[in-house]
């Protein structure tokens, strides 16, 4: 599960949605697939936002260019904002109340309301069960194309990593996961966890 390549800088917080790769996040996508070509066959999903469709896109054209066996398998919602509750102006204008790491800190403790964004512990299940179902239901390898929430979201619940204390996560940084003796290994660079599949089902 990594976030997008590169993007334009965003101006205000209402048009984030809208905001699309740069030049050279394209040819980072790009040449990311030519490096997990070796990892073929692979499917890659996506968020539905336009930048995450265009990450998906460099990154088969790049695996293409090596190994045919690839295909961009569409968008999962659950790799967007499927934890936003509220509408997306009332987000914008939180943001832009807070600021954005304080408004991840309010998130992440559970200091706003959850009819604008739910749960942190909610949220991180929704995500980790992306992953859950790609590696129980299929061989192939998958690439999840999402946003820098995401993954957040994910290093904070399962790691305790606060992006405080190390920033937030770099275009096309992410988590990877395997599955083995009924547990996922979840990798975020240097930290390791291994999770009981059975822990993950309610």
């Amino acid at each position: 599960m990594v976030r997008h390549a590169e993007r334009h800088p965003i101006g205000k917080m209402i048009n984030a949605l809208e905001v699309e790769l740069t030049d050279h996040g394209k040819v980072e996508a790009y040449t990311l697939g030519q490096t997990l070509a070796r990892f073929c066959p692979i499917e890659i999903f996506h968020s539905p936002v336009p930048r995450c469709k265009q990450t998906a896109e460099g990154i088969y054209n790049g695996i293409q260019s090596i190994d045919t066996r690839a295909n961009v398998s569409g968008y999962l919602l659950e790799l967007g904002g499927p934890y936003i509750t509220g509408d997306w102006n009332s987000i914008a204008a939180a943001i832009e109340q807070h600021g954005h790491s304080k408004f991840l800190r309010k998130w992440f403790d559970n200091e706003l309301p959850s009819s604008l964004i739910m749960p942190l512990p909610k949220a991180a299940h929704i995500q980790i069960n992306i992953l859950v179902t790609q590696l129980t239901s299929s061989t192939l390898s998958s690439v999840n194309i999402t946003h820098d929430w995401n993954i957040m979201i994910l290093r904070e619940h399962y790691f305790n990593l606060r992006h405080e204390d190390i920033g937030d996560p770099d275009f096309l940084d992410g988590i990877h996961a395997t599955l083995s003796d009924g547990k996922i290994s979840l990798k975020y660079h240097e930290h390791e966890i291994k999770i009981p599949l059975s822990e993950l089902s309610s």
